[in-house]
Parts: C-alpha cells; structure tokens; sequence
C-alpha cells in the first residue's frame, strides 16, 4: 500500500505472487477506521503479507512520513497478524504519474495512489521470486 496522510493506495497480487495490480484508493478519516477498511481487505483478499510504502528520502534516510508509517504500522500490528514489512517507494508516484500519461490518461489523484502501490508491489515481487 501507498500511505499517504489523505488516500492510501492498494494493491494485490494474483494468488502465485505474479502479477501486480491496482486495487482501490482508501480515503482516511480516522486511523481506526482505515485499519478496520484495512482488516477487511486482508480477510477478502487472503493477504499473507502487508507491504507498506516507506518515504525514505533520495539519500535514503527516513522521513517526517516515514515517523507517521511507523507509527501506523504499531497500532495496525496490534490489531492484525499478517506480516507486514516496510518497503523504499521513491519516485513510485512519479511513475504512476508517467505510466497514466504514455497511455493517454489524465492522471487522477485517487488512481495515482493505487497505481502507486501497483508499481510498488511489482518491484517486491520481481525481486523475491524463486
């Protein structure tokens, strides 16, 4: 997932871990309530695993964003059993932004978090398959 402090993208994966894709764009009100949105979307998806954006900066130190995540992450921990693991998403909006455009889509903010995730959640899984 793309956290961000107004929408958090999501995205899944097909059930062998292969292909990425864009699931929704959550819309926060209150941390209770997206851990509950959250919650659901594991039981529904049968995730096994919660990888969440980490907004480390170019130098790859940490953020005031990044405090925000670890802070999220906590409180989702006492509250869920799936992994959950913290993973670089520098310059994934960026693309989303640019992905939209080669294809003639006026990027939309809600789309861009989700597609955010999307390419986030690519480069996890090229990068642990066996």
């Amino acid at each position: 997932m793309d956290y961000g402090e107004r929408r958090i993208g999501v995205a899944v994966s097909d059930p062998l871990g292969i292909i990425a894709q864009p699931l929704d764009t959550i819309e926060i009100k209150t941390q209770r309530e997206l851990i509950k949105i959250l919650k659901g979307l594991i039981v529904e998806n049968q995730v096994s695993l919660l990888l969440i954006g980490n907004p480390i900066d170019h130098k790859g130190n940490p953020t005031r964003m990044s405090q925000q995540i670890n802070e999220f992450v906590s409180a989702l921990q006492k509250e869920c059993t799936v992994e959950i693991r913290l993973w670089d998403e520098r310059f994934t909006s960026r693309l989303a932004v640019r992905s939209m455009q080669d294809y003639g889509i006026k990027p939309g903010k809600k789309d861009i978090d989700a597609i955010a995730a999307s390419i986030m959640l690519s480069e996890y899984l090229a990068t642990h398959r066996v």
